[in-house]
């Protein structure tokens, strides 16, 4: 409630906040009846690879050259992001030993992994940080949901466009 406290005074309607080691990311974003939507970090990582996967490729890069890595126990929406944009999508066991270990053989092969997650709000963004950091992580969230403002829509919006247009997952935590 002190996060969402301090974002009404500032006029902020997000909230990016790590843990105190700061190697996760939680994000809520104010919605229009006044409530606040805390997003699960399934959604905040199929937020984090379709922006990255667009920045990527907006840059140039080939779809085909471009992966994400999350763990088993996260949402496959992420996959279905993957395979629908002609991305490589692995999958691994939980905990960032694998997914980083996963990444890096990934990228021995050439690939850019555009986001290595895990659902327990874990993000590797691209190369900025090899490993599990909330930081860099909050930096890639808030350029995207600045660009989704200046565009006149919010994140949640943004997010539901994408169900529409990937698929609607179930998740529970």
């Amino acid at each position: 409630q002190l996060s969402f406290d301090a974002a009404a005074a500032a006029g902020s309607s997000l909230v990016l906040a790590n843990d105190p080691d700061a190697d996760r990311l939680a994000v809520a974003e104010k919605q229009p009846d006044g409530a606040w939507k805390v997003f699960s970090g399934n959604e905040i990582g199929m937020l984090l690879a379709h922006w990255l996967f667009k920045k990527a490729t907006a840059a140039g890069t080939e779809p085909s050259k471009l992966a994400v890595v999350a763990s088993t126990v996260s949402s496959k929406m992420t996959r279905a992001l993957a395979q629908k944009e002609g991305m490589r999508f692995e999958e691994t066991l939980t905990g960032f030993k694998w997914i980083c270990n996963k990444k890096f053989d990934l990228q021995q092969q050439g690939l850019t992994v555009v986001l290595a997650f895990e659902e327990s709000i874990g993000f590797c963004c691209g190369d900025i940080v090899n490993d599990k950091d909330g930081v860099s992580g909050a930096a890639v969230f808030a350029e995207m949901a600045v660009q989704l403002a200046k565009a006149g829509t919010s994140v949640t919006a943004h997010l539901d466009s994408l169900y529409e247009t990937y698929g609607h997952f179930v998740s529970r935590q």
